[in-house]
């Protein structure tokens, strides 16, 4: 805002100074063109450089947070299978009793899950960040 404002003083301080104080209007429009080209240059610049930068450590370390707590909520809510009962080894004890000698951790489920709950949690942390890259492509 500072340098727009800056635009706006640097033009009245050259109305001022300039020595002839009869303007034509075509004088007045180039003026105005000039600034005004100046100011939309200035805000363009001003909005690419406060999207860029609006992903701070604070807003990360929530993120991060957010995806363990989805994660673990969905395991703990029975929602996610986490071993592949198929692989599952057992063998009789002493006793009779049956233990369980091997059973394989189901990985491909787990990726999938934490694949949708960070894309989730992405969208409602950092959205507005994402671009429509369909559209651009076409």
């Amino acid at each position: 805002m500072e340098k727009i404002n800056n635009l706006f003083d640097q033009e009245i301080t050259k109305t001022i100074d300039a020595y002839p104080s009869i303007y034509s209007k075509d004088d007045v429009v180039n003026m105005l063109s000039a600034l005004r080209t100046s100011v939309l240059y200035e805000t363009a610049d001003a909005l690419s450089n406060a999207n860029n930068a609006s992903i701070t450590e604070q807003r990360f370390q929530d993120f991060s947070e957010s995806v363990t707590k989805a994660l673990e909520n969905s395991i703990n809510r029975g929602n996610l299978d986490i071993y592949d009962t198929s692989s599952a080894e057992f063998s009789i004890n002493y006793h009779n009793t049956i233990e369980i000698e091997n059973i394989d951790f189901n990985t491909d489920a787990l990726i999938d899950e934490l694949s949708d709950i960070l894309n989730d949690q992405f969208v409602g942390y950092f959205g507005e960040l994402q671009t429509n890259t369909e559209n651009n492509e076409g």
